[in-house]
């Protein structure tokens, strides 16, 4: 091609150069020739997490982290790595040499990061975020020093829809199960800061406006035991009722990413609305049958007891399931 090119008279010039760019990553080996930063003191103030997506398994997380280190070789904004991110977005808002010889460094970074997200609690879920911050280089030439005393989470931290609590950041050292194919870097280690805040959702609200069909369809069904066991017509308007009514909260709650992966409190909530549809008219056909054959009080009766029954199973189980929800650990 390239002699095709001369031969009908266009420059050589006009043949772009490969370029390839290197990014920094576990496994990287520090440049032989470039001085050790040694300790690089690192703190993050976290201003906000929002977007839990729970069909991607992702949160977006923005922060300002700072590094103060010495040396004029090392570059922590080009080395960053956030442990998991899908996107990363920097903004350097502060850079100076300090009295003291150091070097500081500020930016903030929009970051969208991999995490499991498990909805089983949902609406009560609680999910422990994490962001981590990892060295390009093995601890021996690089490693973090947490700045714990001025590192902390926004006090008016913005998360539609969640409360964000206990915040933690702690420094570990990770060692990876290869040795990026040189035997001699088997045991090299690196340094990792790692930030944690659990995400908790504002449940009962988000319960009351997701659950408001199978609170009505149960409240119908309780209250059709109050009409007479020989109107099975009235009856019969209330269960249709009832019906709709969980019928439609069904389509709503089947309509949540966050229900879709198995919410142990919305599969009960869905069974135990139509399993007291279903009892309730299955006890006023009997109860109407008994009274038509002529013994109206033992169709009494039997409507008494199935209400009392059935309302008593139904609180005691959806009691133990929201305290199982609201006592769960954060995923």
């Amino acid at each position: 091609m390239f002699a095709l090119g001369l031969a009908l008279g266009f420059p050589a010039a006009a043949i772009a150069p490969t370029v390839s760019v290197t990014v920094p990553g576990a496994g990287h080996v520090p440049p032989p020739t470039k001085t050790p930063p040694g300790e690089v003191k690192v703190g993050i103030y976290l201003y906000s997490i929002q977007d839990l997506d729970f069909a991607k398994h992702t949160f977006r997380a923005t922060f300002e982290i700072w590094w103060r280190w010495r040396g004029d070789e090392f570059d922590p904004l080009a080395a960053l790595t956030v442990v998991g991110a899908r996107t990363i977005t920097t903004a350097v808002e502060d850079r100076r040499r300090l009295a003291s010889g150091d070097n500081y460094l500020v930016a903030r970074v929009d970051a969208v990061i991999n995490e499991t997200l498990d909805t089983g609690a949902f609406p009560f879920d609680r999910h422990r975020l994490t962001i981590e911050i990892e060295s390009p280089y093995e601890d021996d030439y690089m490693r973090f020093a947490v700045d714990t005393e001025a590192s902390l989470l926004d006090p008016e931290a913005f998360s539609p829809g969640w409360r964000l609590s206990n915040f933690n950041i702690r420094e570990v050292r990770q060692r990876y199960p290869t040795t990026f194919g040189l035997k001699e870097r088997q045991n090299e280690r690196y340094s990792r800061v790692i930030v944690e805040v659990v995400a908790e959702r504002v449940g009962w609200r988000v319960a009351v406006d997701n659950f408001i069909g199978f609170i009505v369809c149960v409240l119908l069904c309780l209250l059709g035991y109050f009409i007479p066991v020989n109107l099975l017509a009235a009856r019969t308007t209330l269960l249709t009722a009832a019906t709709i009514a969980a019928v439609g909260n069904k389509y709503v709650v089947n309509t949540l990413t966050e229900t879709s992966v198995g919410a142990a409190l919305v599969n009960v909530a869905v069974i135990s609305a139509f399993a007291m549809v279903l009892i309730y008219m299955l006890a006023s056909v009997r109860c109407e049958r008994i009274a038509e054959a002529g013994d109206r009080p033992r169709a009494d009766r039997l409507n008494r007891n199935v209400q009392i029954g059935s309302a008593v199973v139904y609180v005691i189980v959806m009691s133990f399931v929201f305290w199982r929800a609201l006592s769960s650990a954060p995923s």
